[in-house]
């Protein structure tokens, strides 16, 4: 299935009655955390869409190999889809409520001490080969939780999406381009890159809902452990397999 029939089957879904007796199923209570979940995801994610175009940019000046801008260009529309259908379930929870997105900033990611070089280099790898790695193990952690089939199918996509942006930076930290002082630069960098990734993962208190599980919301209970789950599985061993090893503290 391409992903154009995948949307197609999600849009099906989406407008089944089963969808609809799920919502209505909710408490009220329920319906106002579920909507503002989906709200401040679709700003996740329109922010994230923004942090995109910035690495393509850096990519572009750094005269990355064109495989990685394409990897850029395609994750920007990707956000952008999944901005909309973000907004798309806030509406049909709660269509009595605004459902307008903002950006949560709109400066690229500059880190203290680095310099302009270095800044190009250090957002690619902080937003792929963390915080999207990362993401890739949230939504696996709440797949096993999802049972509406609407939900579990925009869920499986955006997990391979999510995927293909991780792609961009580990493939950026494996470019033969990147000197031996790039990789010593990104290994002094990433004490402060895992204590940024976890504000963005795991800043948000959410207390767990069974039911709110289902239909696709993440609380921390989920959150928390996929967050060590990537960092410990992937993200650290991954780094090191590019040379980027962390000096020992």
């Amino acid at each position: 299935m391409n992903k154009d029939e995948a949307f197609d089957a999600i849009e099906r879904d989406f407008r089944a009655a089963q969808t609809r007796d799920a919502i209505s199923a909710l408490t009220g209570e329920q319906r106002g955390l579920l909507h503002e979940y989906w709200v401040d995801r679709a700003r996740g994610e329109l922010t994230t869409a923004l942090t995109f175009e910035f690495m393509l940019a850096d990519l572009e000046i750094e005269a990355a190999p064109c495989e990685l801008l394409a990897l850029a260009r395609t994750a920007i529309a990707d956000e952008h889809r999944h901005v909309d259908w973000c907004l798309r379930w806030a509406h049909f929870v709660d269509p009595t409520r605004a459902a307008e997105p903002e950006l949560s900033g709109t400066r690229p990611l500059e880190l203290e001490g680095a310099s302009a070089h270095d800044n190009r280099l250090l957002r690619t790898t902080f937003g792929c080969c963390f915080s999207e790695t990362v993401a890739i193990h949230v939504l696996r952690g709440s797949h096993a939780h999802i049972t509406l089939p609407s939900v579990r199918r925009l869920n499986q996509e955006h997990m391979k999406e999510e995927v293909g942006h991780a792609r961009l930076g580990w493939a950026l930290v494996a470019w033969p381009g990147l000197s031996a002082r790039d990789r010593s630069m990104l290994a002094a960098y990433v004490p402060e890159m895992l204590r940024l990734v976890r504000m963005v993962w795991q800043s948000t208190p959410r207390a767990p809902d069974a039911g709110l599980h289902a239909l696709g919301y993440l609380s921390s209970q989920i959150i928390g452990p996929a967050c060590d789950e990537a960092i410990e599985g992937v993200v650290m061993p991954g780094l090191e397999s590019a040379g980027i090893v962390v000096p020992a503290s």
